[in-house]
């Protein structure tokens, strides 16, 4: 069974993406925060991690920052998955490896799953 880690702070999408990705037959890990999600991240090696750059504390860019230094996470796959659509950071995120920047509107739980299943 394949992981998914999915760092998101809002509640209601958390649950609603825990919920689609488990029938999907995905193990998903949850995370409201950047640093519980690295951690989480390096206990759990996730198949992929699907990433909110708006988070409390430390945002998504730090995560991917921190992600991308460690040896055991480097390589990890990421999708980030945001309603921030601010072309600095979407070049951040992919310059620190992003594999995609899906604006959180703009997709149905379905076709995130297409996104995610395309990756691993």
């Amino acid at each position: 069974m394949k992981k998914i880690l999915l760092v998101e702070d809002e509640k209601t999408l958390l649950e609603m993406y825990e919920y689609y990705l488990s029938e999907a037959g995905f193990k998903v890990i949850l995370s409201s925060n950047a640093k519980n999600g690295l951690k989480l991240a390096k206990k759990e090696k996730p198949d992929l991690i699907l990433l909110d750059i708006l988070l409390p504390g430390e945002d998504g860019i730090y995560f991917l920052e921190e992600l991308r230094k460690n040896k055991r996470t480097a390589t990890f796959a990421v999708i980030v998955f945001s309603n921030y659509d601010v072309p600095k950071l979407k070049q951040k995120a992919f310059k620190l490896g992003a594999k995609d920047y899906l604006l959180k509107t703009s997709y149905t739980p379905k076709q995130v799953i297409e996104k995610i299943s395309k990756y691993i």
